[in-house]
């Protein structure tokens, strides 16, 4: 993903930022794997916060994208 309007010096920090956001979705994922060794009311809430996480992260890239984009498109 490239923006050409974007200052050669924030590249870096934007790429760190998407791998950042995108670490924290494949730790959610994991962390949604191992939900099957768990059993009842603790499992319950380990899903339920994966899904809040996986939901707040993904609004979080998607919201960086569109930033980039009306910024530098």
């Amino acid at each position: 993903m490239t923006y050409p309007g974007l200052h050669p010096g924030a590249r870096p920090v934007v790429a760190a930022c998407f791998r950042q956001t995108r670490r924290r979705l494949a730790y959610v994922r994991q962390q949604e794997q191992q939900l099957a060794r768990w059993r009842g009311f603790r499992r319950e809430v380990a899903a339920r916060t994966c899904a809040r996480l996986r939901r707040e992260t993904r609004l979080q890239l998607h919201a960086m994208r569109q930033l980039l984009h009306t910024l530098f498109d």
